[in-house]
């Protein structure tokens, strides 16, 4: 095999690679697509109540399924990774990733908050992620518990951001008492 051949074979190559993966890609997207996504989506209510806290610019890692850090969910609004701005309400959460479309996220789906070290696409120190834990609903009422994941600039932020999810959380708690809050 001479080095012209040698060369369209890994190119070859390299290009069934690339397809794979843009294939994949697709198939996620369309598994994860929102199909009248209730929380997680622009289809609920603008989020109106007084604003607990804000994070400009901090750094959107991903969204996973509760307990599979690394794998990536591709929801519109939540694909990619990048500067995000975070403002937390006592109705919800907004999550505007630069060059995304805003995500929002109801009190009534906000589980809590926690940390980690990892998540796919980053690994930090231990405990350097703060992740916000939610649900997703479809209309058809089917529920994913999901974690998006954050690095804010130091501890303070993190403690500033896990205070304020259980504020979001507990303001649904006190209107509903009979919903469990399974981690604030």
């Amino acid at each position: 095999m001479n080095r012209a051949e040698f060369a369209l074979l890994m190119a070859g190559i390299a290009a069934a690679i690339l397809v794979f993966m843009w294939l994949a890609w697709r198939a996620r997207a369309r598994r994860d697509a929102p199909e009248g996504v209730i929380a997680g989506s622009l289809d609920v209510a603008p989020l109106t109540g007084e604003v607990i806290a804000e994070f400009p610019r901090a750094s959107y890692v991903s969204t996973t399924p509760a307990g599979a850090p690394l794998e990536r969910v591709s929801m519109p609004g939540l694909r990619y990774k990048g500067f995000a701005d975070v403002v937390l309400r006592r109705d919800g959460v907004l999550i505007a990733v630069t060059g995304e479309k805003p995500v929002l996220i109801p009190a009534d789906h906000v589980i809590g908050s926690t940390t980690a070290g990892s998540r796919i696409g980053k690994t930090v120190e231990r405990d350097g992620l703060s992740l916000l834990r939610w649900r997703s609903e479809n209309r058809a009422g089917q529920q994913r518990e999901l974690e998006s994941s954050f690095r804010l600039a130091d501890a303070r932020e993190q403690h500033r951001f896990a205070d304020a999810i259980s504020v979001v959380a507990g303001a649904t708690q006190t209107e509903n008492p009979s919903t469990p809050q399974e981690d604030a």
